[in-house]
């Protein structure tokens, strides 16, 4: 070990795991020392919109960053477009209809390419332009932080799932190798594609970016995984649950959408999942729970999580290598 690196861990670090949803903006504090915690805290924060945090915000951040000169704010990036594919080769981005322009990619461990749009890069960049920002973390690093931990069973071919307050974030693995991916926005119907995030700055023709279409005119919910009116989980699960809300009837939705595009688009190999594993951070439906059980018919378990958790943890992973 280095001098450097033994000095380092003996110093006070703090930090900040920030997310953004429609209203709300939840941040958790942890400060250490060695490898001891001294501080601990949650805050949450009412925000007219995900497009700027607000003075009050910017405030807090700030005055907590002088407290200590060793901090690092890090945020989990749970806008729409963005996506992932299982090989780590940008020369292959095309046959996925991704303009390879439009997108800033991270290669993980040789496993997966994780992409985010130029423009979620820039909308990250504007929010916390007054404050800084050290680490920004994908939603699929998140949920394979998570993976990660589990006991891999040989041959299994599991549909693993992270439900947060706003977003959906699906990763299908097999031995440890992923086989698809993909990210929705749940709580509300999103297009971040036209939103200007550099003032004066208009939206070059390649900055543009493909994705599935899934307006709510597209996919019905007497559509989903090619359910008829007269299927069981029609009558007897959905037409009772009479407290589905829109945001588990668009998870419904957009699950069965990826679902196809796994099993039937021959960019992906497709096999047949046996289990299903869901990493919950907000609360999941037993509606949905049903769906997965009763209509896919996987053998599913479910565990609670904190992302902002695994946001402090990846960060300090960072921080220590």
């Amino acid at each position: 070990m280095g001098l450097f690196s033994s000095v380092s861990k003996r110093l006070t670090r703090q930090y900040i795991a920030v997310i953004v949803e429609e209203n709300k903006c939840k941040i958790r504090q942890k400060i250490v020392k060695n490898s001891d915690l001294l501080h601990l805290e949650d805050y949450s924060f009412d925000i007219s919109s995900k497009e700027q945090l607000g003075e009050k915000i910017t405030t807090f951040l700030n005055n907590l960053q002088e407290e200590y000169d060793n901090t690092y704010i890090a945020l989990f990036l749970n806008t729409l477009g963005q996506g992932i594919i299982p090989v780590c080769d940008e020369n292959i981005l095309e046959k996925y209809h991704i303009d390879r322009k439009s997108i800033k990619t991270i290669c993980v461990e040789e496993r997966f390419m994780m992409y985010a749009t130029l423009i979620d890069v820039k909308w990250a960049d504007k929010l916390f332009q007054d404050v800084g920002l050290d680490f920004v973390f994908s939603p699929f690093l998140i949920l394979d932080y998570f993976i990660q931990k589990e006991e891999v069973v040989t041959g299994q071919v599991t549909l693993n799932i992270l439900n947060t307050s706003n977003a959906l974030t699906i990763m299908i693995s097999k031995d440890s190798r992923l086989l698809y991916g993909s990210f929705f926005n749940v709580a509300k119907d999103e297009n971040l594609l036209y939103t200007d995030y550099s003032e004066g700055e208009e939206l070059d023709d390649d900055e543009s970016f493909d994705e599935i279409d899934l307006d709510e005119d597209d996919v019905e919910m007497d559509e989903i995984g090619n359910i008829t009116d007269n299927s069981n989980f029609v009558n007897n699960v959905l037409k009772e649950q009479a407290n589905l809300g829109a945001q588990d009837e668009r998870i419904i939705k957009y699950l069965s959408a990826a679902l196809r595009e796994f099993y039937s688009d021959n960019l992906y190999e497709s096999e047949f999942i046996n289990h299903a594993k869901i990493y919950d951070g907000a609360g999941i439906h037993e509606g949905v729970m049903a769906y997965i059980e009763n209509e896919l018919l996987l053998d599913t378990s479910a565990v609670n999580i904190s992302v902002r958790d695994a946001i402090i943890n990846l960060s300090e992973k960072e921080v220590l290598a």
